[in-house]
């Protein structure tokens, strides 16, 4: 018997739209004490602020997916954006394009060597990216000790604040349609969530389960390595200490969006909602003057009502599988 199509698209989608409800909810709260809140201008800054943190979450996403987790990602952050201002010759026309090519290649290389260790060395994610998240963060202060560098100005007006401020915006949109489309519908994307629900099931079924969680690592890499590249025109400078809350902060933005940390369940679109109530909880809180010391309790309640929401998403499908379970 079929389900109607709007309880179809609740089962498929509850989660998101959930998390998409209590962020606009959070929004319109903060509206109240902060009048320019809904403002082009204010989005826009919103977007750049939030930026590097969108790019990270998107990576950790498809890794949790596969019932991974990624603790590296701030330390890849990191060492990006040293390597990006290391080589970038402010000087020169087009001296920033040997900056995202290193850039970018240590990202993938970073994510390359998390997967190969998953994979290959058959070791727990979680023990995996502690261990190298202690070496990129020390490559990264290796290269770099103190803040500095210097980036190409136009480069870096371009990617932050160019097209009248839209370009942040279009390259953010094109990174999530792709991540989305991936993610979802793909070969790719089931194989994904296939591994996240059982490797073993899937291995059964002919899907390369290593092949797909090394490139999920890798992806997650390349990712992290935008993030520090937009840090670094964001900046004007680099600085081996700026992916230190990253990690967690992905985490915390992909599971309030909806992924199941068990893997297999999860949409990019709710994890970009889990950024932005991070980034808003974190500006209203500085805007209400809430000592340091208090605002990671306020944050903390707060999420948990975000978890509480998303939970109740998947409420409806939950009543209806144990009411087909046989009483004993």
């Amino acid at each position: 018997m079929k389900q109607p199509r709007n309880r179809h698209f609740w089962n498929r989608n509850g989660r998101t739209v959930t998390i998409y409800v209590f962020l606009g909810a959070l929004m319109i709260f903060v509206s109240v004490f902060n009048q320019d809140f809904f403002t082009l201008g204010n989005f826009k800054n919103l977007l750049r602020s939030s930026f590097p943190l969108l790019m990270a979450a998107l990576g950790q996403t498809l890794v949790i997916l596969t019932g991974g987790i990624d603790l590296s990602l701030g330390g890849i952050v990191a060492l990006c954006n040293v390597v990006c201002v290391l080589f970038m010759n402010p000087d020169s026309a087009l001296g920033f394009v040997p900056a995202l090519a290193a850039a970018a290649v240590v990202g993938l290389a970073c994510g390359a060597f998390n997967g190969a260790l998953v994979t290959r060395g058959r070791l727990a994610p979680i023990i995996v990216t502690i261990a190298t998240t202690a070496i990129f963060d020390g490559l990264a202060l290796l290269l770099m000790p103190k803040p500095g560098g210097s980036v190409h100005r136009a480069f870096a007006k371009f990617l932050t604040r160019g097209l009248s401020g839209a370009f942040p915006f279009l390259l953010f949109a094109g990174i999530l349609v792709l991540v989305r489309r991936l993610a979802g519908s793909t070969p790719y994307g089931k194989a994904l969530r296939a591994i996240g629900g059982s490797d073993h099931a899937a291995y059964s079924t002919g899907i390369r389960v290593d092949r797909v969680k090394f490139w999920a690592y890798c992806l997650a890499g390349g990712l992290c390595a935008v993030a520090g590249i937009f840090l670094s025109a964001q900046m004007n400078s680099a600085d081996a200490t700026i992916g230190k809350n990253y990690a967690m902060n992905a985490i915390t933005a992909t599971v309030v969006g909806g992924t199941a940390m068990t893997g297999a369940v999860g949409d990019p679109l709710g994890t970009i909602a889990g950024v932005f109530i991070i980034s808003i909880i974190n500006n209203m809180l500085n805007l209400f003057g809430v000592s340091s010391f208090y605002q990671f309790v306020c944050q903390g309640l707060i999420l948990i009502g975000a978890l509480s929401l998303s939970a109740l998403g998947q409420m409806p499908m939950q009543t209806r599988h144990l009411a087909r379970c046989p009483r004993k």
